[in-house]
Parts: C-alpha cells; sequence; structure tokens
C-alpha cells in the first residue's frame, strides 16, 4: 500500500474542513427546525454566512497548501475518483450557492442579515416579494443537495474503510 495515503491533511485544510462541517451541520439542522423556533433564524444566517467566507477562504487555502495535500487514495481514472472529485467539487459549489441563496431570500424579503449582532451585511437586492419564494426554492434544494452529497461524502469514506482496510478518515483528523 502506498505510504503517501497515510500523509495527513496540512493543519489549516483540517481546521477550515472541521469549523465548516460544523457549522454546515448546524445551519442545516437549524434550518430544519425553523417553523418550530424562528427565534433561531439569526443564528441560522450567522453561520451560513460563516460557511460562505469560510469557504472562501479554504479554496483560497487550498491552492496555497497544494503541494501538501495528499495523493487520492482512488487510481487517476476510476469511477471511485471520478466520483470523489464530483463530490468533492459539488459540496464547495453547495457551501457557496446555499448561504447566497440564503442570503438573498433576507434580501428579498427586506430583512438585513446580521453576523452573529457585530455588524449587517448588505442587502444583496432591493426587496421583492416576488423573487422570495423562488429564492427559498433555491435555498433549500441548495441545502439537501448539500445533505445529500455529504450522505456520500461519509458513505466513500466508509466503503474505503471496510472494503479496502483503508482508514482514511484519519487524514483529515487533527
Amino acid at each position: 500500500m502506498n505510504t503517501k495515503h497515510h500523509i495527513k491533511y496540512p493543519p489549516s485544510m483540517i481546521l477550515l474542513h472541521g469549523v465548516i462541517a460544523v457549522c454546515m451541520i448546524a445551519a442545516l439542522i437549524i434550518g430544519w427546525i425553523l417553523d418550530e423556533n424562528r427565534d433561531l433564524m439569526g443564528l441560522h444566517k450567522s453561520l451560513g454566512i460563516t460557511v460562505l467566507f469560510l469557504t472562501a477562504f479554504r479554496i483560497v487555502n487550498r491552492f496555497r497548501v497544494a503541494a501538501h495535500v495528499p495523493e487520492s487514495v482512488n487510481p487517476v481514472g476510476s469511477l471511485q475518483r471520478i466520483l470523489e472529485k464530483s463530490v468533492h467539487g459539488l459540496l464547495y459549489i453547495t457551501m457557496i450557492t446555499t448561504p447566497i441563496f440564503g442570503w438573498l431570500l433576507s434580501s428579498a424579503a427586506g430583512r438585513s442579515v446580521s453576523f452573529f449582532g457585530l455588524f449587517d451585511l448588505p442587502m444583496l437586492m432591493a426587496e421583492n416579494p416576488a423573487m422570495r419564494s423562488t429564492i427559498k426554492n433555491l435555498h433549500e434544494l441548495s441545502a439537501n443537495v448539500f445533505f445529500g452529497l455529504l450522505v456520500l461524502h461519509i458513505v466513500g469514506g466508509i466503503v474505503h474503510m471496510v472494503k479496502e482496510k483503508r482508514n482514511i478518515f484519519k487524514r483529515m483528523l487533527p
């Protein structure tokens, strides 16, 4: 077995992966219960904005540390490698689109987005009740797609661990 599979990701990638994962999962859970508890809306929005900005930073950081990123355990050209790259790419897209649609939704509803009560972000559009429903649907779709991709991401790691006896989770743990 190639020893490079056991090389850990750089600490900055591990930290950003963990923080974004916690924020995104928390935002998802809060989003699912918002109908029962509207008091959590501010936290939901703040977590979403945190995900958006940390994801942008994570993308920049990924290029910065590219030489220190472990190789994929999946062979080049294999279906597993194609799935791995597709899921990762789509996860990044949804970590950007979900918060942006949420921010747009708040703007379309004429509500500001406060970042943990510290400051308000600018409105992305003028109040537009006609667009609100469409944007809400896109926000929810993007969040649901993220959740499905998250499940695939975790299942992929479990398959490596169970079927191939490779614990690739260790590479992303502190």
